[in-house]
């Protein structure tokens, strides 16, 4: 099973966005909340090669990008083809 993480805000409709979509196809993901976490923020920036906007979703350690990105892997079948690696 894929390592699925995501890091967002609670008001961020991207990150509800994200959430939904993986929510809505069983995808079981670790989040990481970092509303007022300093520290969290700085380790999802640094995880994600300097991008600071949220949500920011990794696959097996592989930083995808946001929802936008999770989304166009959706729709290019891309998103069954990560969740099928092992890690």
């Amino acid at each position: 099973m894929a390592k699925v993480e995501i890091y967002t805000w609670q008001y961020c409709p991207f990150c509800i966005r994200a959430k939904s979509l993986l929510n809505g196809k069983g995808i079981r993901f670790t989040e990481y909340p970092i509303d007022g976490d300093e520290e969290a923020r700085q380790e999802m920036i640094t995880r994600a090669d300097g991008r600071h906007t949220v949500p920011q979703i990794f696959i097996n350690n592989q930083g995808i990008g946001g929802c936008d990105d999770l989304y166009e892997l959706e729709a290019t079948n891309g998103l069954e083809d990560l969740l099928k690696r092992d890690h």
